[in-house]
């Protein structure tokens, strides 16, 4: 008698041909998927700057309603000439607009550590000259000033957020360095030196008028001719003397929006994008634009195509000119 049958079932693997088409639909829908998740984190990175700038314009506000007036953009003795010079660089400089604004963006305690009455430094340059009470703080970063959008953050002394010191064509403002016209101190905007702006001296509208903006540019590092550490700092201010002046968290609206750095003269011919052009520009590690609050609290998107004349008119309080009118 013949026994029963069995029945042998082979099981069959994937072929190296199915295997492939499986892993190029997985390739497929990863490449698919990864720009949307880019696309929002990117927002999500905005409207946290946004958010940033918005808390800096209302702390602005509130400073103007306790005082009647915006803090200065830097505080500096012993000014002497048309042009600002100090009389000395390293001893000289006082309270920034970023340490100005520290309580009425509910940075009370870190307001309170900094000795108004003593030396800010200008950059990493400077920190040995700054007041003992300021040097510690000065050399650490400060996330409201920090765009989540930047590779340097966390961790970096720099900021991403810079005053308004007014605007034009590189050529409308007489005060520059003797030693190279990169650098330009503007006073025809919200904060300058010593500025006491007011809301009522706005005579352009708060609402066209930039107060603070993006920044991505930066003085380099270190400096080609000495070697000298010349990082900026969220709470520094400007270099002045005879042959050197700029700005370190004021600019300019002067060149477009994210208009690619340029090389100083001290600097090698080619400069990384956020090395710097200092006192002149915004823009931002965002794509195709920055964000800018205006004199009235507002936060509007630039785009860089934006009219680099229309730019320049916003960067000014009072030209009396209509926005996109002919300088």
């Amino acid at each position: 008698m013949w026994g029963p049958i069995s029945h042998f079932r082979t099981r069959r693997g994937f072929t190296l041909i199915e295997l492939l088409v499986v892993i190029a639909i997985i390739a497929v829908l990863i490449g698919l998927l990864l720009p949307a998740v880019q696309k929002v984190r990117e927002s999500s990175a905005r409207s946290t700057c946004q958010n940033k700038l918005k808390q800096l314009a209302l702390g602005m506000h509130d400073y103007h309603a306790t005082f009647g007036r915006f803090p200065p953009g830097l505080v500096v003795n012993n000014l002497t000439g048309s042009c600002p010079a100090q009389s000395n660089p390293t001893t000289d400089a006082r309270t920034p607009w970023s340490i100005a604004v520290l309580p009425f963006v509910e940075q009370d305690n870190l307001y309170n550590t900094f000795n108004q009455n003593g030396v800010f430094a200008i950059n990493a340059q400077f920190l040995p000259n700054a007041d003992a009470a300021n040097k510690p703080n000065q050399s650490q970063p400060n996330a409201a000033f920090q765009c989540p959008t930047d590779p340097r953050t966390p961790g970096a002394m720099q900021t991403n957020y810079i005053a308004c010191a007014g605007g034009g064509s590189p050529t409308a403002c007489p005060c520059v360095a003797k030693n190279t016209t990169s650098f330009i101190l503007y006073a025809n905007g919200v904060f300058y030196i010593n500025s006491q702006t007011r809301l009522t001296d706005i005579t352009d509208g708060s609402s066209n008028t930039y107060l603070i903006g993006e920044t991505k540019y930066q003085v380099g590092d270190l400096r080609a001719s000495d070697g000298a550490e010349k990082r900026g700092f969220w709470s520094g201010g400007a270099y002045l003397d005879q042959n050197w002046r700029y700005y370190t968290n004021m600019a300019a609206a002067v060149e477009p929006i994210n208009q690619p750095a340029i090389a100083f003269d001290y600097t090698p011919a080619t400069v990384r994008d956020n090395e710097a052009i200092v006192g002149r520009t915004f823009g931002s590690f965002h794509q195709n634009g920055c964000n800018m609050a205006f004199a009235d609290g507002s936060v509007h998107w630039m785009d860089s195509g934006t009219d680099v004349n229309l730019h320049r008119q916003l960067g000014t309080s009072a030209d009396g000119l209509p926005l996109g009118g002919a300088p």
